[in-house]
């Protein structure tokens, strides 16, 4: 593999497990406090959007290969990640449509309705199983990087 090619596998690596970690510090409101967790939201789009541009070359593919002869496993990986993406995207919608520290200290005002507070909390919960099974679904990734990462850092 060419060098460029190993530098960037290593930038989506790391990139990826601060999109992990920084994943679990906004998923918990009731530790960090609503105000720290809707900031923390605001800038989580940060590492969410280099996350889908570092792999945009499989988005596109991807995209393409659904039309194409897959396996099962396959075309339910790419659908469960499009869902993914979808679910994240609500969460954030839902999320700032029910700020209650952000929007008001950037002097936004909304009325908060009941609908967006009970979709965030449904969405937000539900995103959680579904990170675990998109994390599950690329292990063997996650596992051959790590192994390829760390065998060459030993040399």
């Amino acid at each position: 593999m060419s060098n460029w090619k190993q530098n960037l596998q290593k930038f989506r690596y790391v990139m990826d497990a601060l999109l992990l970690i920084s994943f679990m510090l906004v998923s918990a409101p009731q530790t960090t406090g609503v105000p720290l967790h809707e900031w923390f939201s605001l800038f989580f789009i940060v590492p969410f959007s280099i996350h889908l541009l570092l792999h945009w070359d499989w988005i596109q593919r991807s995209f393409k290969r659904l039309l194409s002869k897959l396996s099962a496993r396959e075309r339910f990986n790419i659908v469960w990640d499009y869902l993914l993406y979808i679910m994240m995207l609500l969460v954030f919608v839902s999320g700032f449509l029910v700020s209650v520290a952000l929007l008001p200290a950037l002097d936004i005002s909304l009325n908060i309705q009941d609908f967006w507070s009970k979709i965030h909390h449904d969405s937000a919960t539900f995103i959680m199983p579904m990170l675990g099974v998109h994390l599950a679904l690329n292990l063997s990734w996650i596992v051959k990087l790590t192994k390829r990462m760390f065998a060459k850092e030993a040399k």
